[in-house]
């Protein structure tokens, strides 16, 4: 609970998942959430079963996992009025590097005692099948036809989550390299943007995939989404930011960059929502936008 001097003595839910890509036993979590004077009342090893998360009743849920395992987190505690901690243990970890989650979980679980409360939106997609809630972005182009890619020839599981972020960028770069674009028709906020585009993602993160981080300055906080798009002219520099992580170097990519409340796409044909694809029928539209503050998470003080 909250007091005066800090979030202490919780009462926690942990989503747990135990293939994630750092391996850390549950055992390990357990101790250490104990060690800093909480109690460990439930435990979801399986993110899709964090529907009932909150009963019996908790203080605090900790997503210990990948972005998958987070976003389910998120999903099933949007309106709940429980709070979010995030012990990022995946491979890319993308949400956690947009709320500036560094350094080993001992440090951060140990900062939950003094950490900030953040208000962080979601978005939604309207669709002819109904709603679908996202946590870092709804896309079409380089971003799905990827995953699309890893959807009919895997990459190789069980490695060390750096080789895999390193297999996951060549596979962009290839991807890339015979992407042709194709014609899309936005509205942002009723603003129509038209143009014939190699990648257009709605964010609510600043990356996404394998850290590929297409909007620097987005945040999860402010209301708003960051729709991103490239062009043909922005080839070149698509490459050359892949390649530059390949070598092990941050780069620096600068996309056109917006933000809205709400975006309406005509005839996206297919679309990634985070991980997960859709088809659109022919000459169908989607709407998507923002819930604001849907989640409070814990962002510990840095170290």
């Amino acid at each position: 609970m909250y007091s005066g001097n800090g979030w202490v003595a919780m009462n926690i839910a942990l989503v747990y998942n135990p293939g994630s890509g750092r391996n850390v036993a549950l055992h390990s979590l357990r101790e250490l959430i104990t060690r800093e004077g909480h109690e460990l009342v439930r435990v979801v090893e399986h993110p899709a079963d964090a529907g009932g998360l909150v009963d019996p009743p908790v203080e605090l849920a900790v997503a210990a996992g990948g972005d998958g395992t987070v976003a389910d987190t998120v999903r099933a505690l949007a309106g709940r009025g429980v709070p979010l901690a995030i012990l990022p243990l995946g491979t890319a970890n993308n949400i956690a590097f947009t709320l500036g989650l560094r350094g080993p979980i001992e440090d951060m679980a140990r900062g939950w005692h003094d950490a900030t409360a953040v208000p962080f939106d979601m978005g939604v997609l309207q669709a002819s099948g109904g709603p679908q809630r996202f946590v870092e972005s709804v896309g079409g182009g380089l971003v799905e036809a990827c995953l699309t890619s890893f959807v009919r020839r895997p990459l190789r599981g069980g490695e060390p989550p750096p080789w895999q972020l390193v297999r996951a960028l060549r596979r962009y770069a290839q991807v890339l390299g015979r992407l042709r674009p194709r014609h899309w028709s936005l509205q942002l906020d009723g603003r129509p943007r038209d143009g014939d585009f190699l990648l257009v993602e709605v964010l609510n993160t600043r990356s996404v995939g394998p850290n590929l981080e297409l909007a620097p300055d987005a945040s999860p906080s402010d209301g708003a989404l960051t729709v991103v798009t490239a062009r043909e002219g922005d080839r070149r520099a698509l490459r050359a930011y892949i390649d530059a992580r390949l070598a092990g170097r941050e780069g620096v990519l600068e996309l056109a960059a917006e933000q809205a409340r709400c975006v309406d796409i005509q005839d996206p044909e297919a679309l990634h929502v985070d991980d997960a694809l859709v088809r659109v029928p022919a000459g169908g539209a989607v709407s998507i936008h923002v819930q604001a503050g849907a989640v409070t998470v814990l962002v510990p003080p840095p170290v």
